[in-house]
């Protein structure tokens, strides 16, 4: 048998189960290595919702629009650090509710997309310096048009 579920109650039971794992969050948080483990191990959720069309937010690169390419859809948050600043929210508001919730996760779950190329370089880079995909942009001279503005829009500049 098989279920269809809208995003909202998709995003409804990820809030739940979520607040369900806010007190191992909460064990873990003063530990890098285990709550490392604990937000690669927990980011799939996240993964799962935003390949929603509400999490692509429509913004292409430069190269992308100019030049062409294989395009891919790239979390300009890596999920892994975007449970970190989930996880931060939910832990200062415990009562955080559905709306609130999907505002959070569009803000950092959404996509831009740019060339696959630009992709691996973006994954490299990030992985050697440990920094967001968006700020890896600047460094790497990919412009995606629109991003600063939709970061501040979000109020989720970080």
């Amino acid at each position: 048998m098989s279920y269809r579920f809208t995003i909202n109650e998709k995003i409804k039971e990820t809030l739940s189960d979520f607040k369900a794992l806010l007190p191992r969050y909460r064990e873990l948080k003063e530990d890098r290595r285990m709550l490392h483990l604990f937000f690669s191990r927990n980011r799939n959720p996240l993964w799962d919702l935003s390949s929603n069309k509400i999490f692509r937010t429509g913004l292409k690169s430069s190269k992308l629009t100019v030049a062409g390419g294989v395009p891919v859809e790239d979390h300009f948050i890596q999920r892994t650090k975007a449970m970190r600043i989930i996880f931060k929210s939910l832990d200062n508001n415990s009562d955080m509710g559905v709306e609130e919730f999907t505002k959070l996760i569009i803000g950092i779950g959404s996509t831009v997309t740019i060339t696959k190329e630009e992709h691996n370089l973006v994954t490299g880079y990030c992985k050697e310096f440990g920094i967001l995909n968006h700020q890896a942009y600047k460094s790497l001279g990919i412009k995606v048009n629109g991003l600063t503005e939709f970061l501040e829009d979000k109020n989720i500049l970080v």
